[in-house]
């Protein structure tokens, strides 16, 4: 597995363009084929990863392809889970697809430590885990379209 020599692509970026086109969801929304980007991104030890294709609720038909049609829902919630987007821009597109091209950096894993309460001895201090995304690398949420902008 070319991904497996951590020490010569840990530097890297990694670039997927429409990693899982032929892989689809069947009735139970099980993934009918085994995904290239979610492989890609278990042996991807870099902070930056940049795909081209749909993501999911950014798709012309949610009834039919919720996660879009270029890669599969265990690579995109993968990539959520592990990563933040930086950069989010449109392509130029055939009337079918809404495909954009995106900049995700692994978020850092931080942790909160909640002290227990000293009079009850069963109260123990509480660790937990969050993935931090810095105010500078987080995407503006307000967003309209053209004939509601005047909203905001």
């Amino acid at each position: 597995n070319i991904l497996a020599n951590t020490e010569k692509i840990g530097k890297r970026s990694l670039f997927l363009c429409y990693p899982d086109e032929d892989v689809m969801e069947d009735s139970e929304g099980v993934e009918a084929a085994e995904s290239m980007g979610a492989s890609c991104l278990e042996h991807f030890t870099g902070d930056t990863v940049i795909h081209v294709g749909e993501v999911y609720g950014d798709t012309p038909s949610m009834d039919q392809a919720p996660w879009g049609r270029s890669s599969g829902p265990q690579f995109q919630q993968r990539l959520a889970a592990e990563y933040h987007c930086i950069l989010k821009a449109k392509l130029t597109n055939w009337l079918h697809v809404m495909d954009t091209i995106s900049v995700w950096k692994r978020s850092e894993l931080c942790s909160i430590v909640f002290a227990g309460d000293e009079e009850d001895d069963n109260d123990s201090d509480e660790e937990v885990e969050y993935r931090h995304i810095p105010k500078d690398e987080t995407l503006p949420t307000d967003v309209a379209a053209p004939c509601a902008k005047h909203l905001l």
